[in-house]
């Protein structure tokens, strides 16, 4: 990882988006009749990184990231997909438990398109927009707060 925040935000979510591309593939194929049990590993795999390093990478973004950039960056939108995200899930986690592959699919692509979007806006949008507002100086206390 890089001692940019920003930069490492951004590795962060592409291996979130890798894993999204999985949980994807798996919710379809689950969508065809296919044999559940290898598409139930993946979603509770993909699973596990959500619950893991997707809600750290959410949690560090909201106590290092957020707080600085204050009322000149639209942080509710982001703050409420946090909240979707982890509320989905809990539903996915059920979902799974259960081994109900047609809510195991909804879920998953319902968390594919919230996330997907969030990252999406993320990058193209907050983060460049934290670049100006923080300048170097800011992102040097990001990244004190991420011990980077």
């Amino acid at each position: 990882m890089t001692p940019d925040p920003i930069r490492r935000f951004e590795e962060e979510h592409t291996v979130a988006l890798s894993a999204l591309d999985r949980l994807e593939a798996a919710a379809e194929t689950l969508r065809t009749g296919a044999p559940a049990g290898p598409q139930l590993a993946i979603a509770r795999e993909v699973h596990g990184l959500l619950c893991g390093a997707v809600r750290q990478h959410n949690e560090d973004e909201e106590r290092a990231l957020f707080p600085l950039l204050g009322g000149e960056a639209p942080i509710g939108p982001f703050l409420e997909e946090h909240e979707a995200l982890w509320k989905l899930e809990a539903d996915l986690a059920a979902a799974i438990e259960r081994g109900d592959r047609e809510q195991v699919a909804h879920r998953s692509l319902e968390i594919v398109d919230l996330l997907r979007t969030h990252i999406h806006r993320e990058n193209d949008v907050l983060f460049p927009m934290a670049r100006a507002l923080l300048g170097a100086e800011g992102l040097a206390i990001v990244a004190k707060k991420l011990d980077l």
